[in-house]
């Protein structure tokens, strides 16, 4: 049996692109188009699922908030905050009618005690705060120490976070029945809430 050899045409891109059965420009940009479109698409899908994972982290409930008029020089605020997520929280600012509260002020400072759980009772009016130590609050039968904040409060997951806050020469008499914004940031997210100011 014999074998014979058939030679093939030598290939060459200019041979190619003269050809007449290459692309034509019409079907080339399509194509270009089409990969453009893919690319970009994929692109939007992963940034928003990164984005959309960052944000079911953090899950915060406001349990309950309070604004008391105590007079023209103090007022007291009272939040309750409970993590439903999966994740801790690190609670960053407060912030009452434009003002940013501090942590440990002189006249201006919070105390907090952390909760195993949901809010058991809502928050009472407290005037007297112990910085110095441990502020003993009453919550449905059972009592709660409240100490001095720091700053940077972390809410752990399945927790809530109670905590008062004293501030000074901001909420005034004609503030009262009507709603002061409060806004709670976190390192994820920027939490406001209406709340209406009552008198003590």
């Amino acid at each position: 049996m014999k074998y014979y050899r058939i030679p093939l045409r030598q290939w060459s891109m200019r041979r190619f692109l003269n050809s007449r059965t290459a692309l034509g420009a019409p079907v080339g940009n399509l194509i270009i188009l089409v990969a453009a479109v893919v690319l970009s698409t994929t692109v939007v899908l992963f940034t928003t699922n990164v984005t959309s994972s960052q944000i079911q982290k953090e899950k915060l409930y406001i349990a309950t908030s309070h604004i008391w008029y105590c007079n023209s020089t103090t007022s007291i605020v009272a939040i309750a905050i409970c993590d439903t997520g999966a994740t801790d929280t690190v609670l960053s600012k407060v912030d009452v009618k434009g003002l940013q509260c501090q942590w440990n002020g002189t006249s201006n400072y919070m105390v907090y005690s952390k909760i195993n759980g949901t809010l058991p009772g809502d928050l009472p009016l407290i005037t007297e705060f112990n910085r110095n130590g441990n502020t003993t609050v009453t919550l449905s039968d059972a009592t709660y120490n409240f100490e001095a904040a720091t700053e940077g409060l972390t809410i752990q997951s399945g927790y809530t976070l109670a905590f008062y806050v004293v501030v000074p020469n901001r909420v005034m008499i004609y503030d009262l029945s009507t709603p002061l914004r409060m806004v709670i940031t976190t390192t994820q997210g920027v939490y406001c809430i209406e709340t209406v100011v009552q008198s003590v």
